[in-house]
Parts: structure tokens; C-alpha cells; sequence
């Protein structure tokens, strides 16, 4: 089949500037190549990259699109914009949208059929898809809420297939280190300065060896929670160490292999559907804790292959610092939630989920 995967306004690919799903789809595009479908992928230009070009069998279209504005409004008029212009590039069987206007705007019963990828909670644009062939839910939660957004008549054309853990894992040849590592938005929603008041809370005769090394943009055009935020985090001083964007993979994939503890603590509100980051660490052998949100219930077992606390509760701060220092203190504990998480890596692999995307657009098709 002819397949067609459109990104949004304001990232491109390869995920040169960063971003999960951009991330995922250049992975699973070149995926559904090895499985023997024709691809083209369609995201914004970038001065580095070609506007045409192939990579491992994927056909590469770039569209002028935009930097990412600070304000909302202003994000969905480019988001118009940018999704206009890729109308003219579609003509496949399948179109996997991943932007807010194609399953609107795009018509044509001839040029394809339309596969919305639910990345993030559902809101009200979700009555407007009335032409789209499936809702494709990244999470069990996502698949609910979907459901919740739309009329009983079209709730069969809802389905789960979770997010890929996207890359290979490799053997960096080092030891791990006596780290703890988040890797995502610097942002409230994502409750980095909870982990950094949890650590900076830990007891120095626990904590005066271990290092809070903190991954990811602060700045508004990338998602981030902005200057401010980014110097309240700085201000809490303690051994955290700021190391900033990361979008090369293997440079990303050394901070996991090297890291002992991963955490991610997002809190209530959060519009994270079903975060990479964490299967990522855990793949990589790092002993997690992550906060109770639905979305990680797919993969995540407290106790078992992850260390859980409760981010709705006043005393979070305190819940969070004692499961760190479990981990911290309990080598054996920290082994098995280690060996317990690297199962995840078979169970998400990029190859096993494409084979269910497959299957799902087929499934389309022959309707």
C-alpha cells in the first residue's frame, strides 16, 4: 500500500530539533518500507535538509512551516497555513495525520484515506473529524478519551496501538553511574521542580554522591516552560546538572545507558498521551519511577518494573524523594525493577508496532 505520514507545522524530520512523535514516525516510516509499502513523509523545511530526498526508503516532502509561537492562537493560524499547503502532496491509500487541521480540510475520497494518531488528550476539534476512516489512540487512556469526544456511531473506528520505543539499543561500553536523569520539556506539567525539591530533600549521607542530571529545552519555542521557570529550577541549586537540548540519538541514548535512576514525575493536567522517554530508560536498564498518571498504566507495574508515587497527593515532594532514595540505597531493588523494565524494549520494538499499524490501515482499506 501507499502510505503518506504528515508532521506538523513546526518540527522537522528527521527529528533534528527534537520531538517524540516526530521521533517515532521517522522510525516507523522507514519500518513500513522494510515491510514492503511505499512511504512518503511530509513535515516542515529546515535550512539543513533537502525539500526532497529520500532516506532508507522513505520519500522526504518539506513544506515551509514555522517556528513554534509562544501564543496558542497564533500557533493554530500557522498550523492553517502550513497544513494547506501540504494538500497538494497527498495521494496515497493511507494519510496519517498528525496536525490539528488535515482531517478537516483534507476531502478528496480519492487520495486517500484519513488515520488520525491521537498523540495528546482529545479536545473539542475531535467533532469536526466526521470524514476520518480510524482514531488511532497512542495509550488506553488516549483510546477512552477519544471515545468520550466523539458520537457512539463512530466509536468503531477507534483504535490502541501504543508508541514504539524508536531507535536500536546500543552497548556504550561504560558503567553506570551514580545518576538520576529526566529527559523531557522543562515545564510544570512535566514536574521538574518537583524532582529537583524531591532530590534536593534527600539526606546528604544518601545523596553527596549521586548527581540529577536534567535533559531537555526550557525555552517556549520548543515546549518549555520559559526563562522563568527554566531560573526558579536553577535557583534550587543541589547537585543537578543542566545539560540542555539532546537531539542526537546516540548522545541521548549515553545519558540512559550511563544513568542508574530515570524519573518522570508529570503531574495532573498534563496533556502527555503516551511519553517515549520512560520506555526509553527503560530499555536501557535505568531503575524508574514515574507518578501515577493513566498514561503510563500500559507498561508501568509499581513494584515490579517501575517505582510509583502519587502526583495528586500534597506530600508528592516527600512520596518522590522516598522511592529515589529505595532505589538509591537498595541495590537489589534497584536490579530488579532494572531487569523488569528492559522488557519493555521487546515489547514496544519499532518492528512489532508497525506490524499492528499495518494491519490497522489494512483494516481500513478493506472496509
Amino acid at each position: 500500500m501507499k502510505i503518506t505520514i504528515v508532521q506538523g507545522a513546526f518540527i522537522p524530520v528527521p527529528p533534528i530539533l527534537g520531538g517524540a512523535v516526530e521521533k517515532i514516525y521517522f522510525k516507523l516510516g522507514q519500518e513500513f518500507v522494510n515491510l514492503g509499502h511505499e512511504v512518503i513523509h511530509i513535515s516542515r523545511t529546515h535550512p539543513s535538509l533537502e525539500k526532497k530526498e529520500t532516506i532508507n526508503g522513505v520519500s522526504h516532502i518539506r513544506v515551509k512551516g514555522f517556528a513554534a509561537p509562544k501564543s496558542l492562537l497564533v500557533l493554530k493560524f500557522y498550523d492553517l497555513i502550513y497544513t494547506l499547503r501540504t494538500l497538494k502532496h497527498i495521494d496515497s491509500d493511507i494519510v496519517v495525520s498528525n496536525t490539528f487541521w488535515l482531517p478537516i480540510f483534507f476531502r478528496s475520497k480519492t487520495k486517500g484515506k484519513i488515520y488520525v494518531s491521537v498523540e495528546r488528550r482529545p479536545k473539542w476539534q475531535m467533532k469536526f473529524y466526521t470524514n476520518v476512516s480510524k482514531f488511532r489512540a497512542c495509550s488506553p487512556m488516549i483510546f477512552d478519551l477519544v471515545k468520550e469526544k466523539i458520537k457512539p456511531k463512530y466509536h468503531n473506528k477507534v483504535s490502541y496501538i501504543p508508541n514504539p520505543v524508536p531507535f536500536q539499543l546500543k552497548d556504550f561500553s561504560t558503567e553506570k553511574t551514580n545518576s538520576i536523569l529526566f529527559v523531557g520539556r522543562l515545564d510544570k506539567e512535566k514536574g521538574v521542580h518537583i524532582l529537583i525539591d524531591a532530590f534536593n530533600s534527600i539526606p546528604k549521607h544518601i545523596s553527596k554522591n549521586w548527581t540529577l542530571n536534567i535533559v531537555g529545552p526550557w525555552e517556549a519555542a520548543e515546549g518549555g516552560g520559559g526563562l522563568v521557570y527554566y531560573e526558579n529550577l536553577k535557583n534550587k541549586k543541589g547537585n543537578v546538572n543542566f545539560a540542555g537540548s539532546v537531539y542526537d540519538q546516540d548522545t541521548l541514548s549515553k545519558f540512559y545507558f550511563e544513568s542508574k535512576i530515570f524519573c518522570y514525575p508529570i503531574q495532573d493536567g498534563t496533556g502527555d498521551a503516551g511519553p517515549v522517554a520512560p520506555r526509553e530508560a527503560m530499555s536501557y536498564g535505568c531503575a524508574t519511577v514515574l507518578s501515577n498518571h493513566d498514561c503510563f498504566n500500559e507498561y508501568a507495574v509499581d513494584e515490579i518494573n517501575c517505582l510509583r508515587f502519587n502526583q495528586s497527593s500534597e506530600d508528592q515532594t516527600a512520596q518522590l524523594a522516598s522511592q529515589l532514595i529505595r532505589l538509591m540505597t537498595d541495590s537489589e531493588l534497584r536490579e530488579k525493577i532494572s531487569l523488569n523494565g528492559r522488557k519493555v524494549f521487546d515489547d514496544f520494538s519499532t518492528v512489532k508496532i508497525a506490524k499492528m499499524f499495518i494491519e490497522d490501515f489494512q483494516s481500513v482499506l478493506n472496509e
